[in-house]
């Protein structure tokens, strides 16, 4: 028999997870969040908060590019209320920038690059276009010489998510959102589909299961959801760039208190070891922030860190339910900062029996084909 039953519980606790329990809970639910915390290596405390729809494309996974940049672009202009509401809820400053972004390139296929995504950013209604390297320079003085020219997004932003993570625990206390502190191993099917097992080998049930669970879980879709190694470092760097900069091979966050994040490589296939960082890797960003940013190559290194991102096959996360019934708010990849407040109101709409504020079709798990939807057995 379950020890415990919930109305709610939100398997996951990262943005995903903690922003849809603060959005039921707001609206009345009674929820839980049931959080592995360091047991499976989390992907939003590693994550440097790009809110940065702009760069997104998902046509080289043979994705929904359309339906993805209308998700991210709705979630940006949601982020506008959504942090300073979360600030002034909770008294956390949560970093949020919208001053734009830069892509750079230094040679004309890169250029042609940034020039095409431009043109798709603009046919879906976006705010982009093309400017040389010398009125890049303009925006960020510290930019090398060396940059042709750039794609600028006036619109794209970011915040700090590991402030935005303090700030959402906050909001959930208040909520009386109950934060339960295991890890899931299993899931129930048939007749026992609304429980699931914990590696403390607790049984709990909940009338409404929502798995938002992390690349390594165990819990994820056979075979759609994986992990991507993802590592990246943080410098001093005082007021060397105002905004967002992604440069080849590396993008640039200044953060407060002169922190500025440099990431992130990208590591597909079996991981033996989540949570290494190579000293290559991190030399390599170094090298290509340097390239971008001079003032950048002598910076003091303050941290490095490595995160898993949930990728998917086509690029585009999931969001609907599996045929147990379960609720799916999954691989995000590199977007769950951005899309958190988005996929919270759908997400939590769904759970509700409401029709959803936009078309989820494009993220249901069915649009990979019958039988490869149903969540498995740790691991």
């Amino acid at each position: 028999m379950p020890t415990r039953v919930f109305d709610i519980a939100i398997i996951g606790g990262g943005v995903i997870g903690l922003t849809l329990a603060r959005e039921l809970g707001a609206r009345g639910a009674k929820v839980a969040v049931i959080d592995a915390g360091d047991a499976v290596p989390q992907a939003t405390p590693a994550a440097a908060g790009m809110l940065a729809p702009s760069f997104e494309n998902c046509e080289e996974f043979g994705g929904p590019s359309e339906a993805l940049y209308r998700l991210g672009s709705r979630s940006l202009e949601l982020w506008k209320s959504y942090a300073a509401a979360l600030e002034e809820e909770t008294g956390i400053f949560i970093d949020y920038r919208n001053d734009g972004a830069l892509g750079l390139s230094y040679r004309d296929a890169q250029t042609q690059d940034l020039a095409e995504q431009a043109v798709r950013v603009k046919k879906l209604g976006g705010a982009a276009e093309m400017i040389s390297g010398a009125e890049a320079r303009a925006l960020e003085p510290a930019l090398s010489k060396e940059v042709a020219a750039a794609l600028y997004a006036p619109e794209d932003a970011q915040v700090d998510p590991r402030r935005v993570m303090a700030a959402l625990t906050v909001s959930l206390n208040a909520l009386d959102v109950e934060m339960v502190r295991t890890r899931v191993l299993s899931l129930g099917e048939g007749d026992a589909a609304r429980q699931f097992a914990s590696a403390d080998g607790d049984v709990f049930a909940a009338e409404k299961i929502v798995v938002a669970a992390g690349a390594v879980s165990g819990l994820t879709p056979r075979g759609l959801v994986y992990p991507v190694k993802g590592e990246a470092t943080a410098v001093a760097a005082e007021v060397v760039l105002t905004r967002v900069v992604r440069a080849p091979g590396a993008y640039l966050c200044p953060k407060a208190e002169g922190r500025l994040v440099i990431g992130a490589t990208e590591e597909l296939g079996p991981l033996i070891d989540h949570h290494s960082v190579s000293d290559a890797a991190i030399a390599g960003l170094r090298a290509n922030a340097g390239r971008a940013v001079p003032a950048l190559e002598t910076a003091k290194e303050l941290e490095r860190w490595t995160g898993l991102r949930p990728g998917t096959p086509d690029g585009a996360p999931i969001m609907g339910r599996d045929k147990e019934g379960r609720f799916l708010a999954l691989g995000h990849y590199r977007n769950g900062v951005l899309h958190a407040p988005a996929a919270a109101e759908a997400m939590a709409a769904l759970i509700l029996g409401e029709t959803p504020p936009f078309d989820l079709a494009p993220f249901d798990p069915r649009r990979f084909g019958p039988g490869r939807f149903s969540p498995g057995q740790g691991g």
